[in-house]
């Protein structure tokens, strides 16, 4: 948790209130090369994809939530007030989903126990897949036997 403390302080910032309005939180993050904004490289969109997903999973813990639509829906709202939206898509658990795309081709998976631990893990993926935008890096997480949960990030 040390590495990330600076962050976390940033979260609990974010997630101590109520959402703000969209957009209204400004984040200056320094993953990103400021002599070219144009053009964010694989590398810069995997770090502020790790960061988003540590967002995430800290704000579901610090608000208590759980995988229903009423809860991912306040946890929207926090994401919008910076400026990031995010889709996730909760499947009922089949083996056959380890066939899917989405799990094929993701970035991560997410230890079952970064929901209960301090600080998250996330399982990268062997397989190299070339991703060119936020919206392609997708995390996974199996809720227990019940769910294959797909999460992913963009900008509004």
């Amino acid at each position: 948790m040390e590495n990330n403390k600076p962050l976390y302080e940033l979260f609990n910032t974010i997630f101590s209130d109520s959402p703000k309005e969209p957009k209204s939180i400004c984040l200056e993050i320094d993953v990103l090369d400021k002599e070219n904004k144009d053009e964010i490289t694989e590398t810069q969109l995997s770090d502020l994809f790790e960061i988003f997903l540590h967002m995430f999973v800290y704000g579901f813990k610090k608000l208590n939530l759980t995988f229903t639509e009423g809860s991912i829906a306040i946890l929207k709202d926090y994401f919008l007030s910076v400026g990031i939206k995010f889709n996730i898509e909760i499947e009922q658990f089949d083996t056959i989903l380890f066939n899917d795309i989405r799990y094929k081709a993701r970035y991560c998976l997410i230890d079952p126990m970064s929901l209960t631990d301090d600080e998250p893990l996330f399982i990268s993926n062997y397989q190299k897949y070339e991703r060119s935008k936020m919206n392609q890096f997708i995390a996974t997480f199996q809720y227990e036997y019940e769910s294959l949960i797909f999460i992913n990030f963009d900008f509004i």
